[in-house]
């Protein structure tokens, strides 16, 4: 999957992406405190995408 697709998705489920070394983080503003780090790089493993959506509760 696309980075870019899953930023994508995660945004459209209410979720605040900002960037970060080594990682992306994404987080709901209702509760910022449980960040789920997104993978830099141009095509994230489908199991690494499919693993963060499901911890997002979104899959």
């Amino acid at each position: 999957m696309q980075r870019t697709e899953l930023v994508r998705k995660l945004r459209k489920g209410g979720f605040v992406v900002e960037g970060g070394n080594p990682h992306g983080k994404a987080y709901r503003p209702d509760n910022p405190k449980y960040k789920i780090p997104i993978p830099h790089g141009s095509k994230i493993n489908d199991r690494t995408a499919k693993r963060i959506l499901r911890d997002a509760g979104m899959e």
